[in-house]
């Protein structure tokens, strides 16, 4: 019974550690009921070896009836495959050894005892968890998000030591507790924690390069967006002091107009002078200048590719995201919806819908268009092949990282939207 219990124990202990590193949502239902199906076989036929040949046989065969299941299982719903994931579950067998390994020792003190060793097991699997939570997770889901080269050597190391600790006889139940055996497997398991702060210290390095380049990134497109900002106010007070030089002239071929009586002339010049006004003023969406400058310029880029606009914005002057930040989502998230959207034949199909809001001190955006073609996606977030291109995307997942916001990306039915919560 005692037994039956470490196991139930242990194996949740490793689904937690597993859904923590490779921070899990379970969203289709079809995945998820793959993955009950995959575990109830693979637990069904693990019983019935424990049933027949005993506790013994069943921890000589626990990699293929407990390890092998669980890549299979959340292969089925995790963002991250192959190697990745391969990577992942190894780790989790790693960590799940320092309580195995100290309650051996405890119980070795004690006089060899299954329950005790059992207890310290369970009691050690909180702080555990609480040390991969906090310290583990940060640095392994960054690295899973934004490293694709490497994972190879990174997976030799657990490797190594499963290998290793399975031919030594770390799951014979009566081999593990002989002496030399037991002592020999924890200094390979305190080399192998050693070789993993290694590994972290590494991640460490490369997360602070990849914050460092973001950094840059950001920096340059707020002074590109400083500048556009500067040439779109500077290019509506140009087009203003030439409408007001130029109203006199106006009005005097208007006077002229109406004094022969062409009316027709006098309506087709002043829907032409409305038209060329319209250019120059910035529309006012909602209470944040910033926003308000960007939507203009954009919309009438957005107009000159004859692509419908549809705005709900609602964003006030007071908000708690900076104007540079707000300025370079709202920037890049527009400049690829219009990319997107003029490379759609039928102008109809030409279609941008921008959604802010902003409640209990948290900003919404959401902004949608038409596409034409395929998007290709590299952990969630989309790339492109083209050249120089693909920064702005990243400029917004940064920015959303540095408010730690949530942000998405998805495409259906010929729709891509992104989402931001910051």
């Amino acid at each position: 019974m005692m037994d039956l219990m470490e196991f139930i124990i242990t194996l949740g202990y490793s689904i937690t550690l597993m859904c923590m590193l490779l921070d899990l949502e379970v969203k289709r239902k079809k995945g998820t009921k793959m993955m009950a199906l995959v575990m109830i076989l693979f637990l069904a036929c693990g019983a019935f070896v424990w049933s027949s040949l005993g506790y013994k046989d069943f921890m000589i065969l626990y990699p293929v009836f407990v390890q092998v299941p669980l890549f299979i299982a959340f292969w089925f719903f995790s963002k991250y495959k192959g190697i990745k994931l391969l990577f992942v579950l190894l780790t989790v067998i790693v960590l799940s050894s320092p309580p195995l390994l100290l309650g051996h020792i405890v119980s070795a003190i004690f006089g060899y005892n299954d329950v005790i060793v059992n207890v310290v097991c369970i009691v050690m699997y909180l702080p555990m968890t609480f040390i991969v939570y906090k310290y583990f997770r940060p640095l392994f889901l960054y690295m899973l998000r934004n490293t694709k080269k490497g994972w190879v050597t990174f997976c030799l190391i657990p490797l190594s030591y499963n290998a290793f600790t399975y031919l030594l006889g770390r799951y014979d139940v009566e081999l593990v507790r002989e002496e030399p055996i037991f002592w020999l497997d924890s200094l390979v398991a305190i080399l192998i924690i050693a070789a993993y702060v290694l590994i972290l210290r590494f991640f460490k390095q490369t997360r602070e390069q990849f914050v460092l380049q973001n950094e840059q990134n950001i920096l340059a497109m707020q002074v590109s967006a400083l500048q556009e900002r500067c040439e779109t106010m500077k290019e509506a007070e140009e087009n203003t002091m030439i409408y007001r030089h130029d109203l006199r002239h106006h009005l005097n071929l208007l006077n002229g107009y109406l004094a022969e009586n062409k009316f027709a002339e006098i309506k087709k010049y002043i829907t032409e002078i409305e038209t060329n006004l319209e250019d120059t003023v910035t529309i006012k969406f909602c209470e944040n200048t910033t926003v308000n400058l960007i939507l203009s310029s954009y919309i009438n880029k957005a107009n000159h590719e004859k692509i419908m606009v549809e705005p709900q914005v609602y964003i006030p002057q007071g908000c708690k995201v900076s104007e540079m930040d707000l300025c370079i989502i709202m920037a890049n998230a527009l400049e690829n919806a219009i990319n997107a959207s003029r490379n759609i034949k039928e102008i109809n199909d030409r279609r941008i819908s921008i959604s802010c809001k902003y409640k209990n001190d948290k900003l919404f955006i959401q902004v949608t268009n038409n596409f034409s073609g395929e998007v290709k996606f590299a952990e969630d977030i989309p790339i492109s092949a083209e050249e120089n291109h693909g920064f702005g995307t990243k400029s917004i997942v940064a920015i959303v990282q540095k408010y730690s916001g949530l942000y998405s990306f998805s495409v259906e039915d010929g729709v891509f939207k992104m989402r931001v919560i910051i």
